[in-house]
């Protein structure tokens, strides 16, 4: 263990006769910089501390039966899920420690032995304004979030808050207006507690069988919003189109790099003899592309978003429609009347409150490429 990290400990769970994930998970509560936790077969715990990966080299190294203990604790001792997970290779699912703190998982096999990642879920909606400046955030308030229909896509690698973005905007709206709001997700993060609105959360594998399944059945669910945990082939992203074409606000997520990828990668999805009709229908139905990255304050304390965001103007639809995509960026560049602004663009805001450094953008701009 590096001598920089400074441990809040519990008992250590090498002195613990049974092995016990409630153990790992209450070290991970003590550190709340801890976003995730990473197990695996001969090595010994890590976890990502501000977005930094560091061994917790006091613990044990996990053997293949602790490994297996520790999987089939999470799985709640079901037999058939554990099956399944030998037979399919990896799982996703969601897991609930018993101080009630929610966690992703991730099962998969690594050279035939278990490895498992768990990232820790907020128990509470972060605000708009906890994410992002002031402004932006009651900008979105005002001219987006109150809208009946259309798409709104957020993007960004793995780990970029995508779903803490969600999460805030799904939450105003409950707080804020009396909708029918429909998730499908893979696993579920976070559990919405009706406020305005009503919520129909579906996970899929265990509410659902799939994606396209859960998508088919939610027109016939009275929705207002939905929310698709993440667009991975045709069959999402002509259901997600489909949706926000017919009276209803949907909100997605893809891991794209910019707003210009994005529209380029969600045409893509499609067959290159009807790409021509595809532009056309996004043009009209998207509302908004929403890019993000995390990046580390100038004391290295915490980590926070920097963000991309793109609003459908005219200038916008006609060169979605003509498949332009490398004028996207100078068009956010000079649209900030209308809201938009380019991830250098919030980064300069930022670096002038010396919140971050030059240093850490440019280590941003690196992983964008």
């Amino acid at each position: 263990m590096t001598e920089e990290t400074n441990w809040k400990t519990t008992p250590n769970p090498k002195e613990n006769s049974i092995l016990d994930i409630e153990a790992i998970l209450k070290l991970a509560e003590n550190n709340s910089a801890i976003s995730d936790i990473h197990m695996a077969w001969d090595e010994a715990i890590a976890f990502r501390i501000n977005g930094d990966i560091k061994r917790y080299e006091e613990a044990w190294k996990l053997n293949s039966e602790a490994i297996e203990i520790i999987l089939r604790q999470l799985m709640k001792g079901n037999p058939k899920s554990f099956d399944k997970f030998m037979g399919d290779k990896d799982s996703d699912f969601s897991f609930m420690a018993k101080n009630g703190t929610t966690y992703r998982v991730n099962a998969y096999l690594k050279l035939g032995k278990i490895g498992i990642v768990m990232r820790k879920i907020n128990d509470e909606a972060k605000k708009l304004e906890e994410i992002m400046f002031s402004d932006i955030a009651e900008s979105i308030k005002q001219n987006i979030l109150s809208l009946k229909k259309g798409l709104y896509l957020v993007t960004g690698p793995t780990g970029s808050w995508k779903s803490t973005s969600i999460v805030s905007m799904l939450d105003y709206i409950n707080e804020t207006r009396q909708e029918n709001i429909i998730t499908i997700e893979d696993p579920i993060e976070f559990i919405f507690k009706a406020k305005q609105s009503l919520f129909s959360q579906r996970e899929v594998g265990h509410d659902t069988r799939s994606f396209s399944n859960a998508l088919r059945a939610a027109m016939r669910e009275d929705p207002n919003i939905i929310f698709v945990w993440e667009i991975r082939d045709r069959e999402t992203a002509e259901s997600v189109l489909n949706l926000s074409e017919t009276g209803h606000l949907v909100f997605s997520t893809l891991h794209t790099s910019s707003a210009a990828s994005t529209a380029s990668r969600f045409i893509s999805f499609f067959p290159p003899e009807i790409q021509d009709s595809i532009a056309d229908r996004l043009a009209d139905a998207l509302i908004w592309i929403q890019s993000q990255f995390l990046t580390k304050t100038s004391d290295q304390s915490k980590r926070l978003a920097l963000f991309e965001l793109l609003i459908n103007t005219t200038a916008i639809k006609n060169t979605i429609r003509k498949k332009d995509f490398n004028q996207i960026d100078s068009i956010i560049f000079t649209g900030e009347s209308y809201g938009m602004i380019t991830l250098g663009q919030y980064a300069k805001r930022l670096i002038e409150k010396w919140i971050i450094t030059e240093e850490s953008v440019a280590r941003v701009f690196n992983q964008k490429k």
